[in-house]
């Protein structure tokens, strides 16, 4: 992690892998993860965002190195975590932007929505906005496949070639492995266990964002990606449509050409959209 200083926090009974950048007098940017990734996931966007914002990503429960309890992934016990870590790190007292990628995005707009005070400007990146429903016919399919005796030559095979595909470069591979548990490199698991990871599937399952729309004060900005060769879905387009009249104040930016994960695909044209957004 350029430049970040990582440390467990213990927040509560809950111990979070915390990685702090830029300097603690600058404007305070909390960076939320999506479901079964990591903090990696901001490893070349919050260095960049560093020099002008106090840049905070952490891996939430169930993920990465932070602890792994075997319940409270509804978006509730999710958003006490960060009105915990905050505390912690001094900045409960100071509002602060929030911009969450997928999951992370759908808890940003919770969390704005709930904690209306404590957060001045959000941005989801790529979720948030539409419901898992439109994509899954069942919450059973939002499990992630299951490996045994998974080698790790197979898991960097799938990372080229399912998971990047046309969009990847090499130095992806490594931000991709971040979400591994590597300690038995012939039986490579994910961090995030099933069980947990249904629980959070279904928390998104059950979340409807136009539910949350009215109780957002602060600006919001999502950046939604747009896969090659493809346009917005008239759903989607909806979705966006619902939000821009039901939130006080609410601007889209379309991204052609990226992958969902566009924090690890265009990092630089998202810090610079980022930036427009919170410093206008």
């Amino acid at each position: 992690m350029a430049d970040g200083q990582n440390r467990l926090v213990q927040v509560s009974d809950l111990r979070l892998n915390v990685t702090e950048w830029g300097g603690a007098d600058n404007p305070p940017l909390i960076l939320l993860h999506g479901l079964a990734s990591s903090s990696h996931m901001f490893d070349l966007v919050a260095p960049e965002l560093a020099a002008d914002y106090h840049v905070i990503a952490f891996d939430q429960r169930g993920h990465g190195l932070s602890d792994k309890p075997t319940t409270g992934y509804d978006f509730e016990t999710v958003a006490s975590d960060l009105d915990k870590l905050v505390e912690v790190l001094g900045l409960a007292d100071k509002p602060f932007h929030l911009a969450g990628h997928s999951w992370g995005a759908s808890t940003a707009l919770y969390y704005a929505a709930t904690r209306p005070e404590r957060v001045q400007k959000v941005i989801l990146i790529d979720g948030g906005l539409r419901p898992v429903t439109e994509g899954f016919k069942s919450v059973e399919e939002m499990a992630p496949p299951q490996h045994q005796n998974w080698p790790i030559a197979d898991v960097k095979h799938m990372i080229r070639e399912d998971w990047f595909g046309w969009a990847y470069r090499p130095e992806l591979e490594a931000l991709a492995l971040s979400i591994y548990d590597l300690s038995n490199p012939n039986d490579v698991q994910p961090y995030l266990k099933l069980a947990q990871h249904m629980q959070i599937a279904q928390a998104l399952w059950d979340f409807r964002a136009a539910d949350y729309f009215s109780r957002v004060h602060a600006p919001v900005l999502a950046v939604l990606g747009i896969e090659r060769g493809e346009t917005p879905s008239a759903s989607l387009q909806e979705y966006v449509a619902a939000a821009q009249t039901s939130l006080k104040q609410f601007e889209v930016f379309w991204m052609p050409e990226t992958i969902h994960d566009i924090p690890w695909h265009r990092p630089h044209e998202l810090v610079t959209i980022m930036r427009n957004f919170l410093e206008s």
